[in-house]
Formats: structure tokens, sequence, C-alpha cells
């Protein structure tokens, strides 16, 4: 794998909640997202409806563990930013919330270790994964609840 040494030997970053909506205005989907600013400062934004601060937590470490791995092994918020919204045109509205995941997903790989770190820190701080996965995927368009039985 390419590695980056853009990095620089420190970086800022700066995790803020915003209203989901400011997220989608945007990017065009919802939920969370990350960019690196002019000054090469991490910004991170996470949906303020997730009103439990693990939630909100838990989204912003993957957020930044995916940007900072993604930056790492070379790959572009370009990149990201190109696939995740070629999948939104394609898919309009299907409610799907882990594009990463996706075989063809030039981010797949930091994505899958940031779910890793998401899902240790939810697990410390007792958060049911269950339940904050469903509330995650609320925050997207098309999306439609889990069956209870």
């Amino acid at each position: 794998p390419h590695r980056s040494n853009k990095i620089p030997s420190t970086v800022n970053v700066h995790i803020l909640t915003v209203p989901n909506d400011a997220i989608r205005e945007r990017k065009g989907f919802t939920g969370a997202d990350w960019w690196f600013d002019e000054a090469g400062d991490l910004q991170v934004r996470v949906a303020a409806e997730l009103t439990d601060w693990r939630e909100a937590m838990a989204l912003a470490l993957h957020e930044a563990a995916e940007a900072l791995m993604s930056k790492h092994m070379g790959i572009t918020v370009q990149q990201v930013d190109d696939y995740d919204a070629k999948f939104e045109a394609e898919h309009p509205g299907d409610g799907t919330t882990d594009v990463g995941d996706l075989h063809d997903c030039p981010y797949r790989v930091p994505h899958n270790y940031a779910t890793a770190m998401e899902r240790v820190f939810a697990g410390a701080v007792e958060l049911s994964w269950r339940e904050y996965d469903e509330r995650l995927c609320a925050l997207t368009d098309g999306y439609v609840p889990r069956p209870t039985a």
C-alpha cells in the first residue's frame, strides 16, 4: 500500500456537532463528514441529532480515524467525496449507511479499521451498537426501520 508523508508532525483535529442538514448541504448525504482545511487541520462534523455524547463521539472517532488512515494511505478527500457522490447518484434514497464496506470503495480499508475502533469505543462506554446503528440509519434518506421482532 502507498504510504503518505504528507501528514504534518502535528495535526489539529476539530470536531463539531452540527445540524444534519448542514452536512447534507455540503455533501449531499448525512450523518458525518470530514476534510482537511487549508491549514492542513482535520475537520470532522457529526450530526447534532445524535444527542447522546457517546454516539456523537463514537461517530467522530470513526470519521477522524478514517480520515487520517486514508490520508496516510494516499487516498484523497476528493476520491472519497467522488465515490460517495457517485454512489448516492446511483442509489438515491436507498438508506445505505456503510458505503465504505463495499468491495470497490477506495477507502474500504481505512473505513473498516475505523469501524473496529468505533466498536471498541462503543463497548467501552456501554453504548448499544444496535440502538446506535439504528439512530445513524435514521439520519439517512430512505431509511426503513428494522423489524423489532
